[in-house]
């Protein structure tokens, strides 16, 4: 027959099963931005009713996206958003790091990279949303600012807001594991940063300038801003490193 040579070339179809369904619109979301990472997954029991499934096809679905690495058990804590990235940039990069102080210069020039590029878009991309995921850790440092605190994780949540705001996953991705590999030195930093109060306002009025500027969708303007905070930063590390090197 002349359909006999199209033999083999098409698939029977088969039926999805549900744990493969409900894996598959989890990584959807993960894909699109919608699911950023460390973000917690609804309670077992709450997440089956909110889809209409039955717990064990969800438990499945965990353990395929956990085999593929979308996401990551924490015991007597949940389900989490994995960050994607940690194949691309892991442990051989935190020994460097460990080894050598200056090559965190290195790995912040990266991350300048990022963060000016996402910057941009934020302002061109972002919805009001996203303005509140900015807006949340802002305001903790605004209150923190006139004690002269600064809690690294609203610095950090601050900046991966405006990456997931470029609607872009792979630079959120990739940002939050810079911050993840480099967690002590930044520790450090923050620390040289916030020595003096000074320091610290300065610090929040940088981010609340970023703030406005992507509020206002002006894209030059919130990556002039962004360069100003992370030149500023640069700057005064490589100075204090610098003295700390002639003092020893």
């Amino acid at each position: 027959m002349e359909f006999q040579k199209m033999d083999g070339v098409f698939k029977k179809i088969k039926l999805q099963k549900v744990s493969e369904e409900i894996a598959g619109q989890i990584r959807d979301l993960i894909k699109d931005g919608k699911l950023q990472s460390g973000e917690k997954l609804p309670p077992e029991r709450t997440f089956a009713e909110m889809l209409g499934v039955g717990r064990s096809s969800l438990r499945e679905a965990f353990n395929i996206l956990e085999t593929q690495g979308f996401v990551k058990t924490r015991k007597r804590l949940g389900i989490y958003v994995n960050n994607l990235s940690t194949s691309i940039i892991s442990d051989p990069l935190r020994k460097i790091l460990g080894e050598d102080k200056q090559k965190l210069l290195q790995l912040y020039e990266v991350r300048k990279d990022i963060e000016l590029a996402s910057a941009w878009a934020a302002a061109e991309h972002r919805t009001d949303a996203d303005l509140r995921k900015m807006k949340n850790p802002l305001e903790k440092m605004e209150a923190d600012a006139e004690k002269s605190v600064l809690n690294l994780c609203d610095d950090l949540e601050f900046h991966l807001a405006i990456a997931q705001s470029s609607h872009n996953i792979f630079r959120s991705h990739i940002l939050k594991n810079i911050f993840d590999i480099s967690d002590e030195p930044l520790q450090y930093v923050k620390g040289i940063m916030t020595s003096e109060k000074d320091r610290t306002l300065k610090l929040l009025e940088q981010h609340r300038n970023i703030f406005l500027a992507i509020e206002k969708q002006d894209p030059a303007l919130a990556q002039n801003r962004m360069a100003e905070h992370l030149i500023w930063v640069d700057q005064k590390w490589r100075v204090f490193m610098q003295k700390k090197n002639q003092e020893a």
